[in-house]
């Protein structure tokens, strides 16, 4: 190959050197499209990191009680007034008693009632009241025995279905099945069994004379009408065996099919009629025994039962005595009165608050803490309050007591109530704002990076250590994060050392 002339000069070569280091050196700064200034960087260090949960509660008295009046009525007296520190059985307020000295003539009237069906109970039904029983009586005992009278024509349709079918079985095998073939033997046994159950249904039905014997004549035809047919059935299948297929005629078939459905009918109509025999005896006994108990002495039972009741409603008595003797209210406990909603000449109302009753030297805190971090508190953990109260200057201590298993919804928000120790705090009272702020977890001297430094990839957590400071060139190293510390600070358990300069920040 010829080398060109320019080229065999010193000069040029020496250019064409420069100009190829240049390039490279474009390359190096410029080529890899990296602005620096998208770049935030910061060091790896180690210090003391916390994760916390934040809150806002109230202050809630160990002892909180809503008192009502457990009547209506007009407010008489009231015997303190809010600020008053009260001892247990201390009487409070008072009603006027006219409203319940009116339930207490209500609750003697119904005495009175359930002493006088006592008194009727004992002296016995009067004759309008015998003679309204005696009637119900003889209009059972003949309903009942129209059912027997037409109990006849039933067992003798009965009678008159079973000589059918076994007319018809006798026409088919001297037609048909008079050979002595296995078809032919499986016919003539069940015309056999036909004949049976006709001689046996003849005889019950002719001593069918008194309601006992028909009883006896309707369930064995009910036995005898399901035996023929069963043997219905089962010529009609020899009708379809073998050769009989096709040399029984269609006729003949739906001759032993009409049976079965006469038969069929003939235990519908027997069971029909023993329902309802069955019905009217029951309704006959009934009536007789409503008879029988009103025309007999009172039992023991109905007596006691009635004397229950005359307890029952003096108990009524006594609880409207009650009432009236204990319109007031009394304190279930020891404590201060720190509200009172009513005045004297008020119209109260049952179970309507009126007053309460706090213990306000013994207090606790509750917030609601959603269910996203509800699963890091446990009971014991450290509680630091600020009460809007007080302001943010002032903490003080506590911890946590409680968490409720049980959910609460709260704007929409699923919460769980968590409860606060709160001791030795001076001017806090019932219903004040709380702030608290729950240490979850805490390490000393770990080092913690900025959560925006770490990757995510393949299920994997890398950062980008810096190479380069000036340039900002990097690589990825993976680490091993742990506490997920307050002020978006993760903790890193292995992969960087103390002092690294890394990548917390790159814009894209």
């Amino acid at each position: 190959m010829k080398i060109p002339k320019f080229l065999k000069r010193k000069r040029n070569i020496w250019i064409i050197i420069i100009l190829v280091v240049v390039v490279i050196i474009g390359f190096l700064i410029f080529g890899r499209g990296k602005n620096t200034s998208s770049i935030q960087a910061g060091l790896v260090i180690k210090q003391n990191l916390q994760e916390t949960v934040l809150s806002t509660g109230q202050v809630v008295s160990a002892t909180d009680l809503a008192l009502s009046f457990q009547a209506s009525g007009i407010v008489r007296q009231i015997s303190v007034k809010e600020g008053d520190k009260v001892y247990q059985g201390q009487v409070l307020a008072a009603l006027n008693q006219s409203s319940a000295l009116a339930t207490l003539t209500s609750a003697r009237g119904a005495l009175a009632q359930a002493q006088a069906n006592y008194n009727k109970l004992v002296n016995g039904a009067t004759q309008n009241e015998i003679q309204v029983l005696q009637n119900a009586v003889a209009s059972a005992r003949v309903n009942l025995s129209n059912s027997y009278d037409s109990a006849l024509t039933t067992l003798n349709n009965s009678y008159t279905a079973i000589y059918n079918a076994y007319s018809n079985v006798v026409t088919l095998q001297n037609a048909y099945f008079f050979s002595a073939d296995q078809q032919g033997i499986l016919v003539q046994d069940n015309k056999n069994n036909i004949n049976n159950n006709l001689i046996s249904a003849r005889s019950v039905i002719d001593k069918a004379n008194s309601p006992a014997n028909i009883d006896l004549a309707m369930s064995s035809l009910n036995n005898y009408l399901n035996g023929v047919f069963n043997s219905l059935q089962i010529v009609r299948d020899q009708c379809d065996q073998g050769s009989y297929y096709n040399s029984v005629s269609s006729t003949s078939k739906g001759t032993i099919d009409t049976q079965k459905t006469a038969v069929s009918t003939a235990i519908s109509s027997l069971n029909t009629l023993q329902s309802s025999i069955a019905s009217y005896k029951i309704s006959l006994q009934t009536a007789e025994d409503n008879l029988v108990a009103k025309q007999a002495d009172p039992r023991q039972e109905d007596i006691d039962l009635a004397s229950a009741q005359i307890l029952s409603a003096q108990g009524q008595v006594d609880s409207a005595q009650a009432v009236v003797n204990n319109s007031v209210i009394i304190a279930p406990a020891s404590g201060t009165i720190t509200q009172v909603d009513i005045k004297v000449g008020e119209l109260a109302s049952p179970a309507k608050e009126v007053m309460i009753l706090q213990d306000v030297g013994n207090l606790h805190t509750e917030a609601n803490v959603s269910e996203a971090n509800v699963a890091s508190l446990e009971v014991g953990q450290l509680i630091d309050y600020t009460f809007d109260a007080l302001g943010p200057d002032q903490h003080f201590a506590g911890k946590v007591l409680t968490i409720n298993p049980a959910s609460t919804i709260v704007s929409g928000v699923v919460d769980y109530k968590v409860t606060g120790s709160l001791d030795n705090v001076p001017k806090i009272k019932p219903g004040m704002t709380a702030n608290m702020t729950i240490l979850v977890a805490e390490k000393s001297d770990a080092l913690a990076v900025p959560s925006t430094a770490i990757i995510n990839k393949d299920n994997k957590q890398f950062v980008r250590v810096i190479d380069n400071s000036k340039n900002k060139t990097y690589h990825e190293v993976q680490v091993q994060t742990g506490l997920q510390a307050d002020g978006g600070l993760v903790e890193i358990i292995s992969g960087l050392n103390n002092g690294q300069e890394i990548i917390i920040y790159m814009k894209k």
